[in-house]
């Protein structure tokens, strides 16, 4: 071993990386662009803290109370910033008229495969999610919507005809897969003509695979702050950090979306007007997607579709339950609007106004998706304002969901089921109502949410109208769902692994 002025080489080379840290420690903490802005220690010179809490499906509970002890601006991660406002929603994720949009982060890119270098809908930069989201903007318009109503009702009614099997046979039903079959069912016969029968087979497969994709995401999305995006180091801790039966199931979901819509495709004649009728028979539309884009937006749409809109039913029906005054006037509503289960019908309850009220709610006490999706202010450009701080270039920013819809900065007892706070605002006057975007702003605003509540709104009226339900085992029976402590007896990995909501059906009493 050499020896250098009394030094090994060894030696010098252990003081190099010492220094070499101390160095990036100072310079992260007190000559960072972003120093001003308050933070623990950990987190201003380190991105392993939140990658830790990602990891362990915490990360919405972490980053609450980081904003809890250090404000609406918290530095997150070297360079990172936290935001929780209204304004900060329509400074990051709103249009900017006058300024460059800010992109989605690397770091958050992942959570779906690319193929040939082709990405889908969600994860696309600007202009290719512009040209995307127009070869969709006929199928998902109201108009569109509207005339797919007659087969969301069979399927609904499918439910229904399920669950009144299990209440004839003295059994209760565990609404979180249920519901989760009929939302499947519903996207997949929309995308690609052919329901994967979910509500028949009760094949929990599909729905697993959704559920481990999400979650795979999110933990590459921890490699990616430990490493970067696509370098050699995060492609290893990919392959070793993540868990095989992740990958597996983030694979099936894909293949089997790809499966559907090859067969699809092949049936290009069909007359079947699903997604794929107006993107193969539209010469636009057809343009506007090469076919590993289609493939690609049949997982997303497949993931959206299925599973956020499951998570927010079961959320209102847990909501309910534990709020039996809650639940007496809504079934009185709907019941007073619908005389006969032929009466529910979209334009006859879409203004039901406590129903609305409760499924605002229900959004911001359940967000569907609880952590940020992040946003980096343009690299080249000479930063930006969010709400009234000004953000260097460069800089990652977002809001998490969870964060902002429980954070007592915009919502009074956030952490109380209050429909009543969306039907008299005036009563609730510190609340800051913009602060609950489950379906996020702006360009990148969700493109399926007139579905998603058109969905909502059918399976409420149609099981409440059917049922008169109580949680097995009492209110016990659900702790779970309990959302003191930051739901802090479940993980989340993008969406709360939701437990299961056994529930007793009984016919309704008329």
């Amino acid at each position: 071993m050499a020896i250098i002025g009394g030094f090994s080489s060894a030696s010098l080379l252990a003081a190099g990386i010492v220094l070499s840290v101390v160095a990036l420690v100072v310079r992260r903490y007190y000559f960072h662009p972003l120093s001003k802005y308050p933070g623990p220690f950990s987190h201003v010179v380190s991105s392993i803290p939140v990658a830790v809490s990602l990891l362990r499906g915490n990360n919405h509970a972490h980053l609450k109370r980081l904003h809890d002890k250090y404000g609406p601006v918290v530095r997150v991660a070297p360079n990172e910033l936290s935001f929780c406002s209204p304004q900060a929603y329509e400074d990051i994720y709103g249009f900017r008229s006058h300024d460059e949009p800010m992109e989605k982060d690397p770091i958050w890119i992942g959570a779906l495969m690319t193929m040939n270098g082709e990405v889908g809908i969600s994860y696309a930069p600007r202009d290719v999610h512009a040209r995307q989201r127009r070869a969709f903007s006929h199928p998902l318009s109201n108009t569109s919507i509207k005339q797919q109503e007659p087969l969301i009702q069979e399927h609904i009614q499918t439910l229904v005809h399920r669950l009144e099997e299990l209440e004839a046979a003295g059994k209760p039903a565990n609404f979180t897969d249920w519901y989760t079959f009929t939302t499947l069912d519903i996207i997949s016969d929309l995308y690609v003509g052919t329901p994967f029968g979910c509500l028949t087979t009760c094949d929990r497969q599909w729905l697993e695979a959704l559920q481990m994709g999400m979650q795979c995401g999110v933990y590459e999305q921890a490699t990616r702050r430990l490493a970067g995006s696509h370098t050699w180091l995060q492609r290893k801790l990919y392959e070793y950090v993540v868990p095989t039966v992740l990958k597996q199931g983030k694979m099936t979901h894909f293949l089997k979306s790809k499966e559907k819509v090859m067969e699809r495709i092949q049936d290009e004649e069909r007359d079947h007007k699903d997604f794929m009728y107006y993107i193969l028979r539209n010469s636009e539309a057809k343009n506007l997607l090469s076919p590993t884009e289609i493939l690609l937006n049949s997982a997303t749409f497949i993931a959206a579709g299925g599973d956020t809109t499951a998570a927010t039913l079961a959320a209102i029906t847990y909501c309910l339950l534990t709020h039996p005054d809650t639940l007496e006037t809504l079934k009185a509503e709907i019941r007073g609007r619908c005389k006969t289960q032929q009466d529910i019908t979209h334009d006859n309850v879409k203004d039901l106004p406590y129903m609305e009220a409760i499924i605002r709610e229900a959004l911001r006490f359940y967000t569907p998706v609880v952590i940020g999706s992040l946003r980096q202010v343009p690299p080249h450009g000479q930063g930006v304002m969010v709400d009234g701080n000004y953000v260097p270039a460069g800089t990652t920013v977002s809001i998490p969901q969870w964060t902002a819809t429980h954070s007592e900065l915009n919502f009074t007892r956030p952490y109380e089921f209050l429909p009543e706070r969306w039907l008299h605002p005036e009563k609730f006057p510190k609340d800051r109502q913009g602060a609950a975007q489950p379906f996020s702003l702006g360009p990148r605003g969700c493109i399926g949410k007139n579905l998603s509540w058109l969905e909502m709104r059918l399976v409420i009226c149609h099981v409440l109208w059917a049922f008169d339900l109580e949680l097995e085992g009492g209110k016990e029976g659900a702790w779970k769902w309990d959302p003191d402590g930051d739901v802090k007896h479940v993980k989340a990995y993008m969406m709360f692994q939701r437990p299961n909501l056994w529930i007793r059906m009984k016919k309704a009493r008329r």
